[in-house]
């Protein structure tokens, strides 16, 4: 493979990786930020980074021709799992209030429409991340296998 295709490859997933990680931690951070003076701005902006999270998800299959690298960046994972369970606190926050208590993000009026699907759709997000963790792992590990035989 030439270099600028292994340069590619390597950096496309290194962005997934970050675009990852921002996201995540702005969903655990939302938990603990709740309101500001913007209102529910975080939370629509979390709602239009979804559908690319959801993208740079797939991206982190881009280094599987190269074993090694992969096997290197599958560990990039690791914190991203200790983010997990407050990210879905995030989640479970703004359901709670949206869906449970029929309230808006950060008021206390009827939620529009927008807000009552932000919780489903960042739970499908972070479950698309998990199965691509999960996927580069297994691929990582199935082709260290490979490797030693």
């Amino acid at each position: 493979m030439r270099f600028a295709e292994v340069f590619l490859r390597l950096g496309s997933a290194l962005v997934a990786w970050m675009m990852l990680y921002a996201h995540m931690l702005w969903l655990a951070a939302s938990r603990v930020m709740g309101c500001g003076p913007d209102g529910d701005e975080l939370h629509l902006l979390l709602l239009g980074l979804a559908p690319f999270a959801c993208g740079f998800a797939f991206l982190l299959q881009a280094t599987r021709p190269f074993n090694e690298i992969q096997r290197m960046l599958r560990w990039l994972s690791a914190p991203l799992v200790l983010l997990l369970p407050f990210a879905l606190a995030g989640v479970w926050t703004v359901f709670k209030e949206v869906s449970l208590q029929s309230t808006a993000i950060c008021t206390h009026e009827v939620p529009v429409l927008w807000q009552q699907i932000w919780a489903p759709v960042q739970l499908i997000t972070v479950s698309l991340v998990v199965v691509m963790v999960v996927r580069v792992w297994r691929s990582a590990m199935l082709d260290g296998q490979k490797y030693r035989q």
